[in-house]
């Protein structure tokens, strides 16, 4: 059964321009437990007081999962993860050629009676160890098992294969995997794999099948350079397609918003399992199949990590899908004025980049004669954005300043960073605009106050009885 250790609060955290505050880093320590991970690595101690302190109250939080901190092979640095009350220490020390001769300027003689040292005092201190041979990926092969197993003599009882560099592909890691498990000591052997060349999930997954245990995550996939394999990600492809589920699936979504939220580290679109595309449907053909069976084309029901399909209506909607719209607000129509509801939505569909419900009732209006009055018309709002405070706010406003609909846009002091004006349709087309403007990167929180009452001004008078709603 696959074990997990997440480093989000360690590897994470070296994601450029992510710094997390105390409080945040035990909000995650907590959200990661819920999803069930193993180990959490909760960071360096020596980084700074800011993450020993943290290390020491996820420590003490009486967490399931083993806490981990990571350290140099250095005396000091042991020691703080000792005062800080983590389970087990990650010992890591280079061992490529590369590194030894460049940064570390050591033998491997010397490397290995170091090590040897440095895990042995971690023992003395009652810590379990972990060693990682810091690029073993490019190590030669034959220092690599010797200094592993000089580590597992020493004390440790888990070794980490780092793919330091994202340069291994799934077959080589399985040959390698397997050999190095059949050399080394008992122990039990993790997988750090970077994603430099997208494939980090394929590898660990190849290294796991080979013989390692334990899988090393971020959420949301975060990290050095690309990262390493997202939590998520990997869980979901050990549940579909491995049959091994034992986490928490419905906390995912939760703890990827929450960290897109702290960090503004906002994830792709297309990313799978939490991208905000990966259970939208577009095409006729697949709008159809899901329709009818949503099997035809999602590997598995959004539902079970708290997501929802959704449907995009453009040039490339097929009739059922138009029909099915249509019927959520009680509409109902010919085939012949469906087929031309659908001609005059594809001609639209020609002519912009998005066409909202709004659109689709307009049409029907027209295509059918009938008037469809199912939502209020003409609507203007205020719209307040409070920026996340690592986000510059004229670039939130250049997103603001592409929509149609957006009338005006102020920079303001106060709770709020940003004011804009908003002029659509009906309450359908405003909830469709909030909720695009509330995606932009950046963006923490909105307020929205819909203008009941507007009175014309003349030069001497001001407006001073404006009504407003809050929603």
């Amino acid at each position: 059964m696959i074990e997990i250790l997440d480093s989000t609060l360690r590897e994470g955290e070296q994601t450029p321009y992510v710094n997390f505050l105390l409080e945040e880093k035990v909000q995650i320590a907590k959200l990661l437990d819920r999803v069930g991970v193993e180990m959490i690595e909760a960071g360096d101690p020596s980084v700074s007081p800011n993450v020993a302190n943290a290390i020491e109250q996820i420590a003490s939080a009486s967490l399931k999962a083993e806490i981990v901190a990571h350290s140099l092979a250095r005396f000091e640095n042991i020691k703080l993860v000792k005062d800080c009350g983590a389970d087990r220490v990650a010992i890591f020390y280079a061992t490529s050629q590369i590194h030894l001769d460049t940064k570390l300027k050591k033998t491997p003689h010397q490397v290995i009676d170091l090590i040897v040292e440095m895990i042995s005092y971690a023992r003395s201190l009652g810590l379990k160890v972990r060693y990682t041979p810091e690029d073993a990926s490019r190590t030669d092969f034959e220092f690599l098992v010797q200094v592993c197993n000089a580590a597992i003599e020493a004390g440790a009882d888990r070794i980490s294969f780092a793919d330091t560099v994202g340069v291994m592909q799934p077959h080589s890691m399985a040959e390698r995997i397997q050999v190095l498990r059949q050399r080394l000591l008992p122990c039990k052997m993790d997988l750090h794999c970077h994603n430099d060349h997208g494939l980090a999930l394929a590898n660990a997954m190849a290294g796991i099948r080979a013989g390692a245990n334990c899988v090393h995550t971020t959420v949301n996939g975060m990290g050095e350079r690309c990262g390493i394999p997202d939590l998520a990600e990997v869980i979901l492809a050990y549940a579909n397609l491995e049959g091994q589920n034992h986490y928490h699936l419905e906390a995912l979504t939760e703890l990827a918003e929450f960290l897109e939220k702290v960090t503004g580290f906002f994830t792709s679109p297309n990313k799978p399992i939490i991208g905000q595309y990966a259970f939208t449907h577009k095409s006729g053909v697949h709008t159809n199949g899901v329709l009818k069976d949503p099997r035809t084309y999602e590997p598995f029901d959004p539902s079970v990590i708290k997501r929802e399909r959704k449907i995009v209506i453009d040039k490339y909607t097929g009739k059922k899908a138009v029909e099915a719209r249509l019927l959520e607000y009680g509409i109902t129509v010919t085939t012949q004025e469906l087929e031309r509801i659908v001609f005059e939505i594809k001609q639209i569909g020609d002519q912009r980049k998005q066409i909202f419900d709004a659109d689709i009732l307009e049409i029907a209006e027209k295509v059918t004669g009938r008037v469809i009055d199912v939502i209020p018309h003409e609507i203007d709002a205020l719209l307040m954005l409070e920026v996340e405070s690592h986000i510059y706010t004229s670039s939130v406003v250049r997103r603001m300043r592409s929509f149609r609909n957006v009338i005006t846009i102020f920079e303001i002091t106060g709770d709020y960073d940003i004011g804009a004006i908003i002029s659509v349709e009906n309450v359908m087309a405003m909830n469709n605009l909030i909720e695009e403007i509330r995606r932009i990167p950046g963006v923490k929180r909105s307020e929205t106050r819909l203008i009941l009452k507007k009175y014309p001004v003349n030069e001497a008078e001001t407006i001073d009885d404006t009504d407003t709603l809050e929603v």
